[in-house]
């Protein structure tokens, strides 16, 4: 969400936090394949660049991690359907699992880089990274999705939509939802884990600076704890919009008792859940459901053709590559991922080095990944996330879902100040512009 680079990517924190309430080189570089794992430039030959990977592809929190590698594969198969980088190809190596363990999770990175010599790490994807130290000191170029601030600062980390993560400050996008569905009183629920609790609470903060009250503010919610007693307090209160900083199940179980107790009419706001398939199984349950996004939603591909070409590319190579990843979320930033591993890899010029590489994606002042997300300037985006602050919405009806709130006809993205709910106009880049 934001231009020279994103403020918290809120999904990504909440999914991250529940995981943690659930488990309470040198200058130089040879070309030849003789140099292959030369100290300067590990994982390189004549004809390949090996990477690897590093996810919770496995355990009780692999959902929503592991398939990141998804879209990285995807990525990479398009590339070298086309001749690779160079005439190298790119080659997704070595794929760590850090079975959702913190220890586990450095060691794998130290296997990546000492014993299996990748070039980088592309498509991370774990609750607990505690490899970015390890990373950061080896300095080699690591790709993925930013659920921490251990990506903050560190110049050879890059995440999807940038390093940054400002998980407290004040927001304006459930005030804009509010005033859009006309919501009287809101209901905020969480998780209790601290950053989470951080997050949500700005969340209020916002309602209330925008002048909505909210009389149900719930930050220490148990995962599939009862919903009950929140909701008769937010029936108690008349409350027409729940924002929900849970992961869907509970999410769901909040609406189910809603309409149980006769909360008709309401709005719904979900941080995290974004999925076809949640919408699709549960029709009655979604309906008004609406979802932030910081990338181009999948559905604006069809419900503006020829206006988002970068989004109707990236599903047209998903069908074929990964077919079952192709509406993912987590898919979708491995393939921005490997995108800038890619644009690094191209603007190279002369002897490729890891060091060449960080410096080449660190002189990124405009990149899309194609047309999926608004501009990444990677000159302030490992250390600060200026406005505006731009996300999409999509709203679910009868078990479908489609780009809501459009300030601007066919721009799915609405674009914020520092303060207030106000929307001022996208910065210069943005898709659908």
């Amino acid at each position: 969400m934001r231009q020279p680079r994103r403020r918290a990517p809120r999904a990504q924190v909440v999914a991250t936090l529940l995981a943690g309430a659930v488990l309470l080189a040198a200058c130089s570089n040879a070309s030849t394949a003789a140099a292959a794992h030369s100290a300067a430039a590990p994982g390189v030959t004549a004809t390949t660049i090996d990477v690897g990977s590093l996810a919770t592809a496995s355990g009780p929190l692999a959902s929503g991690f592991g398939e990141i590698t998804a879209g990285v594969k995807a990525y990479f198969d398009m590339v070298d359907a086309h001749g690779g980088v160079d005439g190298r190809r790119l080659v997704l190596a070595h794929q760590g699992d850090d079975q959702g363990s913190p220890s586990v999770d450095t060691d794998v990175a130290r296997t990546l880089v000492a014993q299996d010599h990748v070039f980088a790490i592309v498509g991370v994807a774990t609750p607990f990274f505690t490899a970015a130290t390890y990373l950061r000191q080896q300095g080699t170029p690591t790709f993925g999705d930013v659920v921490s601030t251990s990506w903050d600062n560190a110049p050879n980390l890059f995440g999807a939509f940038g390093s940054y993560l400002d998980i407290g400050s004040v927001g304006p996008e459930a005030p804009f939802v509010a005033h859009q569905v006309g919501a009287t009183a809101a209901a905020v629920v969480a998780y209790p884990v601290a950053q989470s609790q951080q997050a949500c609470r700005a969340e209020v903060d916002a309602l209330h600076a925008a002048g909505v009250p909210v009389p149900v503010v719930d930050l220490s919610f148990v995962p599939g704890g009862n919903v009950v007693p929140d909701v008769t307090q937010m029936k108690a209160h008349h409350v027409d919009l729940f924002v929900s900083c849970m992961e869907a199940p509970d999410s769901l179980s909040f609406a189910r008792a809603m309409r149980q107790y006769g909360l008709g009419g309401f709005h719904a706001l979900w941080l995290t859940g974004y999925s076809r398939q949640t919408v699709r199984d549960n029709p009655t349950l979604t309906d008004n459901v609406i979802f932030i996004e910081q990338h181009v939603p999948f559905e604006a591909a069809s419900a503006f053709p020829g206006r988002y070409p970068g989004m109707a590319a990236y599903l047209a190579a998903m069908k074929r590559y990964e077919p079952r990843w192709a509406y993912d979320d987590t898919a979708l930033q491995g393939w921005i991922n490997a995108a800038q591993f890619v644009a690094g890899l191209r603007a190279v010029k002369g002897t490729l080095t890891q060091q060449k590489l960080v410096a080449a994606v660190n002189a990124e002042r405009d990149f899309t990944a194609g047309g999926l997300m608004t501009p990444v300037n990677w000159s302030t985006a490992h250390t600060s996330a200026p406005p505006p602050y731009c996300v999409s919405f999509v709203e679910a009806h009868g078990g479908a879902l489609a780009p809501a709130f459009l300030v601007r006809p066919g721009q799915v993205y609405d674009c914020f100040g520092r303060s207030g709910g106000q929307t001022v106009p996208p910065p210069p880049g943005t898709p659908g512009s």
